[in-house]
């Protein structure tokens, strides 16, 4: 059994595609991200009816906060902005049970 720490964002499209979204989040916030420590995942999936959500993986609490944080100030950013809009933003405990590793990016 695995204890991290998840943030969890949940979002509209208000501006563009998840296509768009996507690769921002590629060449923009994962390489941020990769280099912060206690890093361990992120990803985003499109949820359908034009939202999708995020989800970022962190050793500690303290690390996810920070990650939220983090975000709140990249949304607000002018190139994010008129893009998406935050529905809900968490920050919990998850506990992994069962995993398949691989090198996935």
């Amino acid at each position: 059994m695995i204890i991290n720490h998840v943030h969890i964002g949940i979002y509209k499209i208000t501006e563009g595609s998840y296509s768009d979204i996507v690769e921002y989040a590629q060449h923009r916030l994962a390489p941020f991200k990769r280099d912060v420590p206690g890093f361990v995942s992120y990803s985003l999936t499109d949820v359908g009816d034009g939202r999708f959500v995020s989800v970022s993986i962190w050793e500690m609490r303290e690390q996810a906060e920070a990650a939220k944080s983090m975000v709140a100030e990249w949304i607000r950013s002018p190139n994010l902005a008129d893009s998406i809009a935050l529905e809900e933003d968490l920050i919990g405990e998850m506990t992994t049970l069962a995993a398949f590793v691989q090198d996935a990016v």
